[in-house]
């Protein structure tokens, strides 16, 4: 075993120091080495300890992969060139398994390919997910280790894993002590009474936690937020269920100044997703008074993060509506409406019984998992539904590269019929998906093989009573999600092409197709016929709604039907993050009147920004043409409101009616943006007057004047939706 002599990264060392060839015990020994090493930090205006195995190391653990900076270790041997052998030593040691970690760097040329042309990614992201974290406050660590212990002995053969699975657990345990010392070291030395008070409280719980159950609210907001910082800081989760039990228990002042504490530090770290409300396996309502007060926080507060979920379903308390409406009325954004009646059905489509599937909760953006039992809340893969419309009109071949990805599907010009032309489609698109579904599949299996994240199979059920990791089948449910993009455009491109080519045959597939070639140059009235169609989604026009139905139930049927290799089935979903502008920069010229450099398109399962002139029961009554029960991820429909009519008691009444109509309808789910049109065209212009101006992008929450120029032509382009 080497001696090291520089005291730097410990991770890395402890990780390489292990004798086995288990990556399991071999992160579980770094994460064992750095908790013992790492520079602490407590944060005396929150009350708070949370330091990341990050920090100032370049190699180190973040919850879903082990990791290296780039650069990180030069920058050290600058500032302690006697290290220079033992940090050189590390990153040649370590250079090959971060390698392996990285999916991309084992994708075929012609994977590679299809990602280059930028219109689908998949498999390179590792994931977020939703362990349970508030295992450690609830039992302790003590009994966590004695868990892992009961199911090693059911599991001979394995002792690696659970060695890797204990030192995990034991670094947590090794951090409170230390926590515990740091904090009477830095007591000794202060005056002020209230971080005297915050330090004393921080003593007081690692006396006996995280060994031992917390025993208030304050107690398991200290414990937790140390577990999920140390983990890498993800999402939440259930928060105002896995903590209520600690929430009643504890006096109202000293739980509020908590809430107050851990809302900030959520805030200042960027936290993904936190959920609450939402109904059991009968249908009971679980909100509770920790529901309500977390609304307050986020109406106070009026911060873009965490990504606050709501859960909504038939038995909805009314003042919850109310509670809602009151914090998007600030134009924060949050919460995102998720509806049960939805979400529920379509996980059981997956196999996941009634009980666990009313226990779904959101990470990241708004991807859907099952607390503390599932990984499968992640984006596995995205596409560009309008990649396939494309590629039938150019035989395969991409309109703006050139670039023959797509399948040989006939020239377009022989088509005599519509029905023939969308048979085109359905293959192209059938052969997309099989092709963003395979490279996310190989991605799964290179995942599996290379990554361990100890923790987290501690912390998701399935793991420790399998012997498996987190990332290698070991939770209770395997499933995948690949998301869409520019939908509304294919769908308004097949409307397109069915009424001016076929229907109305005011132009022949030839004109359209040397029309796309040419970028409608020589074309401008068929260009402005076409962008300025009266045939779009988004205006409950039955002509397009009925292909809107059948493209996307056809999608979500058709990703349900692929398994995944960790032991599930993929299912579809819309969260299209910030991505939207560059998938629409990778579309060539489309029939519904997009020219290569319009890149605009839908951030959601809604209309092209602009394309919905008809009103927001019309957008709903579009999006409810496809079937909600079917995809498994997050399903979103972005609407934007003016402020003035919003903040009115008729625009409130309004907006909830609509709101309750959509979910009795099973609309999966909405997001309310409430801006004036005056302040995001002038956030333009003058950006440092607008700081605080936030709208919902994609599945998430953003500073306007953060986003790019893009992003922010999108926003502006959403039609406003009058609630009066």
């Amino acid at each position: 075993m080497r001696e090291y002599k520089t005291k730097s990264e410990p991770f890395a060392r402890g990780f390489l120091s292990c004798d086995s060839d288990s990556k399991t015990k071999k992160v579980g020994a770094g994460m064992l080495l750095a908790a013992k090493e790492a520079e602490l930090s407590i944060d005396t205006e929150l009350g708070l300890c949370y330091t990341q195995i990050p920090g100032k190391m370049s190699f180190g653990y973040c919850g879903f992969r082990s990791f290296m900076k780039h650069g990180g270790i030069d920058a050290l041997i600058e500032k302690y060139p006697d290290d220079k052998e033992d940090l050189e030593y590390i990153y040649n040691s370590i250079l090959p398994y971060a390698k392996a970690q990285k999916a991309f760097n084992h994708y075929p040329k012609e994977y590679m390919d299809h990602i280059h042309e930028g219109y689908l990614w998949a498999g390179d992201w590792e994931g977020h997910s939703n362990p349970d974290h508030a295992d450690v406050c609830h039992l302790g660590t003590d009994a966590l280790l004695e868990k892992i212990e009961k199911y090693r002995a059911e599991n001979p053969g394995k002792d690696d894993f659970y060695d890797g699975c204990a030192m995990a657990v034991e670094s947590i345990a090794v951090l409170g002590k230390r926590y515990r010392e740091k904090a009477m070291e830095m007591l000794g030395d202060e005056s002020d009474p209230d971080i005297i008070k915050k330090l004393k409280k921080i003593i007081d719980t690692f006396e006996h936690a995280p060994m031992a159950p917390c025993r208030d609210f304050a107690e398991a907001v200290i414990v937790f937020t140390m577990v999920f910082a140390w983990d890498g800081i993800d999402s939440p989760g259930w928060f105002d269920q896995y903590m209520y039990s600690f929430w009643k228990v504890t006096d109202e002042t000293l739980r509020l100044s908590y809430l107050e504490s851990i809302w900030e530090f959520f805030h200042n770290t960027r936290t993904w997703n936190l959920c609450i409300s939402g109904s059991d396996e009968n249908w009971n309502d679980l909100t509770n008074d920790l529901t309500y007060a977390i609304l307050d926080v986020v109406k106070r507060k009026k911060y873009n993060t965490p990504n606050l979920t709501m859960r909504c379903h038939r038995n909805t308390p009314p003042a919850l509506y109310e509670a809602a409406y009151s914090a998007l009325a600030t134009g924060c954004g949050l919460p995102g409406l998720y509806n049960d009646e939805a979400v529920v059905p379509a996980l059981e489509r997956l196999g996941i019984p009634s009980h666990d599937a009313h226990m779904y909760v959101m990470n990241g953006c708004n991807q859907i998992d099952i607390q503390g039992k599932s990984h499968m809340g992640l984006e596995d893969g995205q596409f560009t539904v309008a990649k396939a419309v494309e590629y039938v009109l150019h035989n395969g071949a991409s309109g703006r590269t050139g670039a023959e990805l797509g399948l040989k599907t006939g020239d377009p010009t022989e088509f005599s019929s519509f029905d023939e032309f969308y048979a085109a489609f359905i293959r192209q698109l059938d052969n997309i998906i099989d092709v963003v579904t395979d490279i996310a599949n190989t991605a799964q299996r290179i995942h599996a093989e290379n990554l361990a994240v100890p923790l987290r199979s501690v912390l998701i059920d399935g793991c420790l009573e399998k012997g498996l990791e987190y990332k290698n089948g070991g939770p209770l449910y395997g499933n995948g999600q690949i998301l869409v993009q520019a939908f509304a455009e294919a769908v308004d491109s097949l409307a397109g092409v069915k009424k001016y080519v076929y229907d109305d045959k005011r132009y022949t597939m030839a004109e359209l197709v040397d029309a796309l070639k040419n970028n409608f140059v020589g074309y401008d009235e068929m260009y402005h016929t076409l962008k300025n169609s009266p045939i779009k989604f988004g205006n409950n026009i039955e002509y397009v709604d009925s292909i809107a139905g059948d493209v996307m139930d056809h999608i979500n049927k058709r990703l349900l039907s692929i398994p995944t290799y960790r032991g599930g089935h993929f299912s579809g979903g819309c969260s299209p993050f910030t991505s939207a502008p560059s998938c629409g920069a990778s579309l060539g010229a489309l029939p519904n009147g997009l020219r290569i450099e319009e890149f605009l398109i839908a951030d959601s399962i809604g209309a092209t920004p602009g394309s919905d002139t008809n009103g927001p029961t019309a957008l709903i009554n579009s999006c409810l043409a496809f079937d909600h029960t079917l995809p498994g991820s997050g399903f979103i429909l972005n609407l934007k409101f003016d402020r003035s009519i919003f903040n009115s008691e008729a625009g409130k009444t309004a907006f909830i009616a609509l709101w309750q109509n959509y979910f009795a309808r099973k609309g999966q789910m909405i997001t309310a943006t409430v801006v004036s049109h005056e302040d995001l065209l002038d956030a333009q212009i003058n950006p440092s007057e607008h700081r605080d101006l936030i709208v919902r992008v994609g599945g998430y929450c953003d500073y306007f004047v953060n986003i790019s120029k893009d992003l922010q032509d999108n926003v502006i382009a959403r039609s406003y939706l009058g609630v009066q």
